[in-house]
């Protein structure tokens, strides 16, 4: 059999909805590279919204932030960056109007000090009975958040 480059999504592929990885879809992956295939994590997340249990499984490279960065192993092919003085425009514009925001990036997710507030707020606005649903699908998501940075330009 001749060795084949696998590229996967995460959200919706190999992450069900509930935010967790199948036994089924793990398996399969490490049963691929076994088997000699290579796999890639294929996604629109950035590098800090790919969790420790999803990189557990095995991939031997990733292309994420929609393409915004590639690496094989632990070396950085590419990565493209917004200039500083484009964020510090978009940030002091965010703050002026008092929109919430968050900033992704390799390094982490930046949120604007009271986004928290307003994530916590959505989620006790969705009905009951989804509301722990929600809540759990998030929990990972907040606890890579990084709120009320400052930035230094």
């Amino acid at each position: 059999m001749k060795k084949k480059i696998v590229f996967i999504d995460i959200d919706g592929t190999l992450v069900d909805d509930q935010g967790k990885v199948p036994n089924s879809a793990r398996e399969a992956c490490i049963q691929a590279r076994k088997n000699g295939h290579l796999l890639y994590l294929c996604t629109g997340r950035s590098k800090a919204e790919i969790y420790d249990f999803i990189l557990e499984i095995g991939f031997d490279g990733v292309i994420g932030a929609g393409g915004g960065f590639v690496e094989i192993g632990d070396e950085m092919l590419f990565h493209k960056k917004f200039a500083s003085e484009d964020v510090k425009m978009m940030v002091d514009y965010f703050n002026e109007k008092g929109i919430n925001f968050y900033l992704e990036s390799n390094g982490g997710l930046y949120a604007s000090k009271n986004l928290r507030v307003q994530l916590n707020d959505l989620v006790e606005a969705v009905a009951e009975k989804q509301r722990e649903k929600v809540r759990d699908h998030m929990n990972h998501f907040l606890d890579v958040m990084i709120f009320g940075a400052k930035f230094i330009w």
